[in-house]
């Protein structure tokens, strides 16, 4: 059995990814809405709580668990052990994924630079590119993202901002071709300063935003969007298949 756990609907674009990849493999999905939202609580409180989703998913009988929380994902590396080897954190994919985009958009600004007869832009982004990511508040101040990238790549620069707001109007109804004027409105600012940053790609960096992913897309144009629900989930199924083909071959 497969444990996901969030704090409210976010973690349900992950769940329901698993699903179409695992078609065979029980899940069970825990929504921690009496404590949400995650992301303006305290670290001691975000780790708390998350201790106690794995160990409550756990006593229900999940051999995998995918914290499916940015927020709680980024204070994984304060579980226990035992913590530790049950779960899997949902950012790690997307961090990779945004310093490939990242590279790939520094190597296509060079090419361009030095044919056009301008030399290597250094203005654009770091050696490294330049990602953006909107969270909620406590991932923005844990650094998150920007840590975990860091570890791949120093090179990449990371502009972080917290859309905190966003996460409650998700969980009252916003999603794709459903928005109220107010939150288009919201939208429309926060990918006006994303634009602004220069970045070539933008994570996702709160499972709720998954719900506005094509919303960013029409706003963005051509700055990739990184889904770290939908990356995080094919990441543990992949995880999850080849541990069932070491045991199948025993």
């Amino acid at each position: 059995m497969i444990g996901v756990f969030d704090s409210g609907v976010g973690g349900l674009c992950a769940y329901e990814r698993l699903k179409e990849l695992l078609p065979n493999e029980e899940l069970i999905y825990l929504k921690d809405t009496e404590n949400a939202p995650y992301g303006t609580k305290t670290r001691s409180e975000v780790l708390s709580l998350t201790k106690k989703n794995v160990r409550t998913l756990r006593e229900r009988g999940a051999e995998h668990i995918l914290i499916a929380c940015c927020t709680a994902s980024g204070l994984w590396s304060e579980l226990t052990d035992e913590e530790k080897s049950i779960s899997t954190p949902i950012i790690f994919p997307a961090a990779a994924e945004a310093v490939k985009a990242a590279r790939e958009a520094k190597a296509k600004n060079d090419i361009s630079s030095i044919l056009s007869g301008k030399g290597i832009d250094k203005e654009i982004g770091s050696d490294g590119g330049l990602v953006a990511v909107i969270s909620t508040e406590l991932t923005a101040k844990n650094h998150t993202f920007k840590k975990a990238i860091e570890e791949l790549d120093p090179a990449v620069s990371v502009c972080e901002m917290g859309a905190q707001m966003l996460v409650s109007l998700v969980e009252l109804g916003a999603r794709d071709g459903i928005l109220f004027p107010r939150e288009s409105a919201l939208l429309d600012s926060i990918c006006k300063d994303i634009k602004a940053s220069g970045a070539s790609a933008l994570i996702l960096g709160c499972t709720h935003f998954s719900h506005l992913k094509e919303e960013f897309k029409a706003r963005l144009g051509e700055i990739k969007i990184i889904d770290t629900a939908r990356l995080g989930a094919e990441w543990l199924a992949k995880k999850c298949k080849q541990e069932f083909t070491k045991l199948g071959q025993k």
